[in-house]
């Protein structure tokens, strides 16, 4: 674990991580412009001399007046969110750089929802710049499975409750949203309901559609039929991409890992 250390020359609070780079997180802070400039230039020599690799500093936003310092002294930005802004800067001049990228990949998840009469559950949205029906679906919240992510979204969206009960197939392509990358999951559904209460603000049409008119209909597209088929190859082989429960490296939880499984003994 990372351990909180006080620099004692100059005053900050930092965290030690086990790769020897320290984490200083300004919410604490009063420092003026001018004593946290002082501060951060004698710390500088003195993590350098130490052998200090990585240098992290969370400024949050009633500090931000300390960004453009940061900057000056060769930090960069690694990532920012609502409440702050994190900058780093890499110490030794003859190794490369091996502080982590911030994750650059979305999660998003669609559900199909197919019932007893072999129909799916399909939707138009609100705002599109071309009618076609899909899936009902949208992005992960931090922490959310992608099981609970895709029963949340057509909850949200169609007011079907439903179960998990496998991974149909995902998607992975690049130059997506803010120029990330983008996994789509599609998750196989089981409906406990049936009455849709679709979402007035985000949905224009929803509906049970049967899977032969879905795989045959012109504004379904060729990506959303070809993942009906392969969900279909699956049913037809007895065969799904399932979650099971495995000890984490720790011993600490149990991580949800998913791969193919029988389906012969499913009722």
């Amino acid at each position: 674990m990372a351990a909180e250390s006080r620099n004692s020359a100059q005053g900050f609070f930092a965290k030690h991580d086990l790769y020897n780079g320290m984490t200083v997180d300004t919410r604490d802070l009063s420092l003026s412009d001018s004593d946290f400039e002082s501060k951060l230039t004698k710390s500088l020599s003195d993590w350098i001399e130490k052998g200090v690799r990585g240098i992290w500093f969370k400024v949050n936003i009633s500090n931000s007046s300390y960004i453009p310092i940061l900057v000056k002294h060769e930090f960069l930005f690694h990532h920012a969110k609502t409440s702050y802004v994190m900058l780093t800067r890499w110490l030794p001049k003859d190794e490369p750089n091996l502080l982590p990228q911030y994750p650059h990949t979305h999660i998003g998840v669609g559900g199909m929802v197919i019932n007893d009469q072999n129909q799916v559950l399909t939707i138009q949205e609100k705002y599109h710049a071309t009618p076609h029906w899909k899936l009902p679906g949208g992005y992960g919240d931090p922490g959310e499975d992608l099981a609970d992510t895709a029963k949340r979204e057509v909850f949200e969206e169609t007011g079907i409750e439903t179960d998990f009960i496998s991974v149909v197939a995902f998607r992975h392509h690049h130059q997506h949203l803010f120029n990330c990358s983008d996994i789509y999951a599609v998750c196989h559904l089981k409906p406990l309901t049936s009455e849709i209460k679709k979402s007035s603000e985000e949905i224009a049409l929803c509906e049970w559609m049967d899977i032969s008119a879905y795989l045959n209909h012109p504004q379904v597209t060729e990506f959303n039929k070809f993942i009906m088929n392969s969900f279909l190859e699956s049913r037809n082989l007895k065969a799904a991409i399932k979650a099971s429960p495995v000890l984490s490296y720790k011993k600490d939880c149990y991580n949800k890992v998913y791969h193919v499984q029988s389906t012969e003994d499913d009722s």
